[in-house]
């Protein structure tokens, strides 16, 4: 069994270069859940429903073709968007997402960190 970092993710069709020592985190949407004790010592669950997520994803910032631009466009806008990944192992996750947290340009490496939420389901 393969693993390991993220080659690529495309967001609302622009195609971005991951880095390759990236630890990426990936959650499949679903539910978290607690348990909760009663006063007469019965248990029972509590679940609460997440959206799916892809963080610390770092991608290769073009500046000849505006890539931060564009990503900060796509955080800007009311909507959420496609988005497809690909796992060096050739594992694709695909599902309509946005960005969450505010997305900054590492000029040393020429990249930016990602952090997106929404559906999110693995292909094949």
């Amino acid at each position: 069994m393969a693993s390991g970092a993220w080659e690529s993710i495309v967001l609302n069709g622009r195609r971005f270069t991951c880095k390759s020592d990236d630890s990426v985190k990936t959650k499949l949407p679903g539910y978290e859940n607690e348990t909760i004790v009663g006063g007469d010592g019965t248990m029972y669950i509590k679940k609460t429903r997440h959206a799916g997520s892809i963080s610390d994803i770092n991608v290769i910032c073009n500046p000849v073709n505006d890539d931060f631009e564009f990503l900060q466009g796509l955080q800007d806008s009311m909507d959420f968007f496609p988005v497809s990944g690909t796992k060096l192992d050739g594992t694709v996750y695909s599902g309509s997402m946005q960005l969450t947290d505010a997305i900054e340009h590492d000029d040393g490496e020429n990249t930016v960190s990602l952090s997106l939420e929404g559906t999110l389901e693995k292909q094949g």
